[in-house]
């Protein structure tokens, strides 16, 4: 089974919450019960969406703000758990540089939980980030 991925952009809003839903779903550590996560699939709608694919099933989902003139923020970026440490979540980081760039931005933001609250998926998360050199 090929395992290599694509991003690609997701422009149907019926699809983007669909696949935002699922994905978010299966992050319970990170994401909470539906009624914490279903603000994301409202606020998708009007936001540059693009989604990971392995053979036409959607195995990560990431959305991007442009909040300033000089920012775009990664607004979502989730990847189901059987494709944690595979590449993905870095795929999306270089997309939404690359993004950012086309756009002429000068910063790539991302906000997340802070250590001061204790959370080992967050802490992944930090750690992942940081990787990246944004600093949190």
């Amino acid at each position: 089974m090929d395992k290599s991925f694509r991003l690609a952009p997701l422009a149907c809003k019926i699809a983007r919450a669909k696949t935002c839903g699922d994905i978010l779903s299966e992050l319970p550590d990170w994401f909470g019960p539906f009624e914490v996560y279903r603000d994301y699939i409202d606020d998708i709608e009007t936001r540059p969406v693009f989604v990971a694919q392995i053979q036409g099933q959607n195995i990560g989902i990431m959305a991007l703000t442009q909040t300033t003139d000089a920012s775009v923020d990664i607004h979502l970026l989730a990847v189901r758990p059987e494709h944690h440490g595979t590449g993905v979540g870095r795929a999306f980081v270089a997309l939404a540089k690359e993004y950012a760039q086309r756009n002429d931005t000068t910063f790539l933001t991302v906000k997340t939980l802070g250590p001061s609250q204790e959370n080992v998926a967050y802490e992944r998360t930090r750690r992942f980030y940081g990787s990246w050199g944004l600093r949190l």
